[in-house]
């Protein structure tokens, strides 16, 4: 059944509760509580001011469905204006939270109600509108954060299977407009921090909130996953099982160290340093460093060092194909300035390594 578009006044309607954006800990709370959560994250005193200014734009209705309760509407698509529309009407949410219109000239009557009544669609279910939700948040422009892609992805794969689905990951790829192995990473990396949450009480809050992208970076590097005990999982099965026998103690390690110390950054805050950090955690004494120090730059010294004789190896192979190379160029006095100082750093280097073996032997 298509949606019915149609005019409801603001007073019936309902922030949604259950909306993918909010953070676990916040769904499902009161709708003055929700509120208050959006004025303090969504920045809605500019959205307020247009609003004010400018009037409700109806071309781009709210998405909605009916209830809970007789004649109330719960808002599906929208939230963030919605909220904007009750902060501007002083709705009794925001007058229990005490949350005022930041204005520099008050609007209107007519104005304010113009804006107590905007026009929605209202679908049969939340069914209904979730392919669509999916596209524009998931593929579309309107991208949601990591943490809510990921809590949606979860969702309506864990929905796929109770409805018989035998690839759950590919069919919520093809239904948001992604691919299978983002949705399975998605789905794997926030499946891992629920399950350390709950089966081994790992405070997890930390990265769901502010380290989400981190983490799922984290789930791309093979170093990290083998370190807390996962494989390559590809099936919805195999990553339900893998999930649950992880190492408990690994994975709370990794997890410590996308968290803040105190008043200290974490240890892994930049997803540009996940690579390194892969390497630092099979490395037995970077990764007492990494405990010793609770920073990344002793420790990826101490990895850039161990790779060292495997560097000069690949450098020593280049060397051989320029030789070959040079057999067949065309003799210039460029070539030959280059190729000197090509073997005076080698003579350097090699000094400075047999000095070193020469004080390691004296100790």
């Amino acid at each position: 059944m298509p949606p019915v578009r149609k005019d409801v006044r603001v007073a019936d309607l309902l922030l949604d509760a259950d909306n993918p954006r909010l953070p676990e800990e916040r769904q499902g709370v009161s709708q003055a509580a929700l509120l208050r959560y959006l004025y303090d994250n969504s920045a809605l005193d500019e959205l307020v001011r247009s609003l004010a200014d400018n009037g409700f734009f109806e071309h781009e209705p709210l998405i909605t469905v009916a209830g809970p309760g007789r004649g109330k509407f719960t808002t599906l698509e929208g939230n963030r204006r919605l909220a904007a529309l009750k902060i501007l009407l002083t709705a009794p949410e925001a007058e229990e939270e005490g949350i005022q219109a930041a204005l520099e000239e008050e609007p209107s009557k007519e104005r304010l109600e113009e804006l107590s009544e905007v026009p929605c669609y209202v679908v049969a279910d939340r069914d209904e509108v979730h392919k669509y939700l999916g596209f524009r948040h998931i593929g579309g422009i309107k991208t949601w954060s990591a943490e809510a892609k990921a809590r949606y992805l979860v969702s309506e794969a864990d929905r796929a299977v109770e409805l018989g689905s035998q690839n759950p990951f590919r069919d919520v790829a093809r239904r948001v407009g992604s691919n299978v192995q983002g949705v399975r990473n998605s789905y794997l990396a926030l499946a891992l921090l629920r399950n350390a949450r709950d089966e081994f009480d790992i405070p997890v809050q930390p990265v769901l909130e502010r380290r989400f992208g981190v983490w799922l970076r984290c789930m791309n590097s093979q170093d990290i996953r083998s370190y807390i005990g996962l494989d390559s999982p590809r099936s919805y099965e195999e990553v339900r099982a893998q999930v649950e026998q992880t190492d408990s103690d690994h994975l709370a390690e990794v997890v410590a160290d996308l968290s803040p110390r105190g008043e200290s950054r974490p240890v892994l805050s930049d997803s540009r340093d996940v690579t390194v950090y892969g390497e630092i955690l099979h490395n037995d004494v970077a990764r007492a460093a990494l405990r010793k120090y609770e920073s990344l730059t002793i420790p990826k010294q101490i990895v850039e060092l161990a790779e060292l004789p495997q560097r000069l190896a690949s450098i020593r192979s280049q060397i051989e194909v320029a030789q070959t190379e040079a057999q067949q160029a065309e003799p210039s006095e460029e070539l030959l300035q280059s190729a000197d100082a090509l073997a005076a750093a080698a003579r350097a280097l090699r000094a400075t390594v047999r000095d070193r073996h020469e004080d390691l032997d004296d100790d």
